[in-house]
């Protein structure tokens, strides 16, 4: 059973926290610009675009209200965005009612279907073809 306590108190106020900071750092900092941000080792090492770049550069257009431009740059980033904060709901719902919590992420099948539509996203992006160009970042 979810009850209210200092670890729920915690992850509660501790998850927005960090996701402002986080935000306000992206705000002000470009990731193509900066090099605080690494670049991604597997596009250097390969050449190729993994499901994960630019993922930096979408939430720093989205924390810019550019929204259709962060989809243009990584849709799963956004995607997993949303489903994280609905998930975060989800939580916050189950303390307040004192239920248990299951995350969304815990469903097998859904977990196998964001790897298997990464892995797709993966390949669709680095082919060399008309509306797959348009996936890379």
């Amino acid at each position: 059973m979810a009850a209210f306590n200092a670890k729920n108190f915690t992850v509660i106020i501790g998850i927005p926290v960090f996701l402002v900071a986080g935000a306000v750092l992206l705000f002000f900092l470009d990731p193509s610009k900066c090099i605080f941000f690494p670049k991604c080792a597997f596009n250097m090492a390969t050449g190729y675009f993994c499901p994960g770049c630019g993922s930096s550069r979408a939430l720093y257009q989205l924390t810019h209200g550019n929204v259709l431009e962060a989809l243009r740059l990584n849709p799963g980033v956004i995607f997993l965005l949303v489903m994280g904060v609905i998930d975060f709901g989800r939580y916050i719902r189950s303390v307040k009612i004192s239920q248990p919590f299951y995350t969304l992420f815990a469903n097998l099948w859904l977990v196998i279907g964001l790897v298997v539509g990464m892995l797709l996203y993966a390949v669709a992006r680095n082919l060399p073809w008309t509306p797959f160009t348009g996936l890379a970042p």
